[in-house]
């Protein structure tokens, strides 16, 4: 009797580590979903929506999407904001997990659990991005807009491996950077004109 019991015992304990087992594989499995979901978007549609409060409030335009393009070259931007200052192109990078770089690399690394993914610099890209709009605005007669593009990491889960001096952004940074005066100033920007033009210039 004592030997069916313990039997049952050690069945109940193999049962019970069988169970442990594959809920912790479910687990990983959907952990490994979400850091699949979030590579491409997370914290971006609110860092849009507080560019457009932000925009409201200060009755600036914010277009979004933002893929202008000039001869065979567009931008890669997720939002332009045009204001009285000048433009500001905003690109948004969702990504979570260690993102790392170095001055002058011509691509960033990104890891996140057993994923590796190489992406463009995205300051050599904002600065191409910035190239097209200025294309755009000089045929429209809007030569001495300024023009600026900033890229914002909106992901609250990313680890920025990067040097202080690169000055990378996150969301609350673009938020505090964008009450500063150099934003808010009116420059004599005709905000009419410069809509009209990068619209007309979308693809």
């Amino acid at each position: 009797m004592e030997n069916v019991i313990m039997g049952g015992v050690v069945l109940a304990i193999v049962f019970a580590l069988i169970m442990w087992f594959f809920k912790a594989q479910t687990e990983d499995n959907s952990n490994n979903e979400n850091v699949k979901k979030q590579r491409e978007d997370d914290g971006v549609s609110k860092m849009l929506a507080a560019l457009a409060r932000y925009a409201s409030l200060h009755d600036f335009t914010l277009i979004t999407p933002a893929k202008v393009q000039s001869g065979e070259k567009s931008t890669d931007l997720d939002a332009l904001l045009v204001t009285y200052a000048g433009v500001v192109g905003i690109k948004c990078i969702g990504y979570n997990g260690q993102i790392y770089a170095n001055p002058g690399d011509a691509t960033w690394l990104r890891v996140a659990g057993e994923q590796r993914t190489e992406f463009t610099n995205p300051f050599d890209q904002r600065a191409a991005d910035v190239r097209v709009l200025r294309d755009v605005l000089a045929n429209a007669k809007q030569r001495t807009v300024k023009i600026e593009c900033l890229t914002v990491f909106t992901s609250k889960e990313a680890s920025l491996a990067v040097p202080k001096s690169m000055a990378v952004l996150r969301s609350k940074d673009l938020t505090s950077l964008l009450g500063k005066e150099k934003y808010l100033a009116d420059n004599g920007v005709d905000k009419t004109a410069v809509v009209e033009a990068l619209k007309a210039a979308m693809q």
